[in-house]
């Protein structure tokens, strides 16, 4: 899976920071996985690539990203990829995309 490249990138993204027992949210949009195995997966190489980080440190954030419904062809927010369309209940396609993560250091 990509996940083991984006740990790496989050990694050293954050070594060059002074984290000083900030909070870091990791805000991820897109991806066709369920969040839940997606999660699981970046905080494993997160914890191969940079053990020195607190794993309770991190947070991650599902963020909407835009969907096209099969049913009624309109575009709609989901931050799941089994999101049903608000207008019809139809599922979504899938996006072409893989996840993206921006990195929030909070207070």
């Amino acid at each position: 899976m990509h996940e083991a490249g984006i740990a790496r990138s989050i990694a050293r993204a954050l070594r060059e920071q002074t984290l000083d027992g900030r909070r870091v949210v990791l805000h991820v949009r897109g991806g066709n996985h369920a969040p839940e195995a997606f999660d699981s997966s970046l905080l494993f190489h997160l914890q191969l690539e940079a053990p020195e980080l607190d794993p309770a440190a991190l947070e991650i954030v599902h963020d909407a990203a835009a969907r096209l419904c099969v049913g009624c062809g309109r575009e709609f927010p989901a931050a799941r990829p089994d999101e049903p369309c608000p207008h019809c209940g139809g599922s979504s396609l899938p996006l072409l995309d893989h996840e993206q993560v921006e990195i929030e250091l909070a207070g």
